[in-house]
């Protein structure tokens, strides 16, 4: 399967592979306290886990099979006040996603450090953020990561920014390495945001060998779409209400994506993917509890 990474549709992160942002301690001339630091996704941070968490770490390595976007991760020590790097880290940002000088729609999220249940999504995505508005979406995010404990080992928050492009549909696909057990996907259209409980959406399970697909279709009256600095819901036209958001074939392919990542990666995986026409493109790979998926 052809990266995302060297679709046209998305920027590279480029820079210099490691920003440490720090600044003078006050009670400390001679000495720099500890700032935030940004490092491009890639293969160098797969055993970092204690500083990047293991969503990233496991993501890191998992790039040669999935198709991610170009994503760019921010580390916020426990001692660090944020809002002091803020703006340091949104000029770093904007150097790494700038493409012929066109400003680019970022998304801020939280990493998640440990396991998650299956088929969930977390509240902390920031779907088509405009510059103007990331420092304050960066402060927020960090804001709610510390409040509700998402740190790593090391006591660090981690910020994923990525280059925003609408999909035509959504999925999140949940799949464990063991091949007696089929894999799960729900489908919407347009963006995944809320608690998957909230919004409706076609449900799908790939038999255990990815030949049988069996389907729930849901009745889907809304969509969330992108707006300028955010999103809104909006009416579906009749036809899209009843018909399948995700084909057979995305179907399949996505299972086959999902099985193979969790083989290699030795653990239960849940996808959030976004469909670029008929392009998946996996924006989030977050491992799960190991319980969540009993031996038949």
């Amino acid at each position: 399967m052809t990266m995302v990474r060297n679709e046209p549709a998305w920027a590279p992160v480029g820079g210099s592979g490691i920003a440490v942002l720090a600044g003078r301690d006050d009670e400390r001339p001679a000495a720099l306290r500890a700032g935030a630091m940004v490092l491009p996704l890639d293969r160098r941070v797969a055993r970092r886990s204690a500083v990047v968490g293991l969503e990233v770490a496991v993501t890191a390595r998992l790039l040669d099979l999935l198709p991610t976007p170009p994503t760019a991760v921010v580390v916020i020590p426990s001692e660090v006040d944020f809002t002091a790097h803020v703006a340091e880290v949104g000029r770093v940002a904007r150097g790494l996603f700038r493409v012929d000088g066109q400003e680019p729609v970022l998304t801020v999220g939280v990493a998640c450090p440990y396991p998650v249940a299956p088929e969930t999504t977390e509240d902390l995505n920031l779907y088509n953020m405009h510059l103007e508005a990331l420092p304050e979406a960066l402060v927020e995010s960090v804001a709610a990561a510390r409040r509700m404990n998402l740190a790593t080992a090391n006591g660090n928050c981690v910020l994923l920014l990525q280059r925003f492009a609408p999909p035509k549909a959504s999925a999140v696909v949940a799949a464990s390495p063991n091949r007696r057990l089929p894999v799960r996907i729900s489908g919407r259209w347009g963006l995944t945001e809320a608690s998957l409980s909230e919004v409706p959406a076609d449900v799908f399970e790939v038999a255990p060998d990815g030949r049988g697909i069996t389907e729930k279709l849901a009745w889907k009256p809304t969509a969330n779409v992108t707006a300028h600095g955010g999103t809104r819901t909006v009416d579906l036209a009749e036809p899209c209400r009843y018909r399948s958001s995700l084909s057979r074939r995305t179907v399949s392919r996505l299972a086959a994506l999902a099985r193979n990542a969790a083989v290699v990666a030795g653990r239960p995986l849940t996808l959030d993917v976004a469909m670029l026409t008929d392009r998946p493109v996996v924006l989030r790979c977050r491992p799960c509890a190991r319980e969540a998926f009993p031996v038949p």
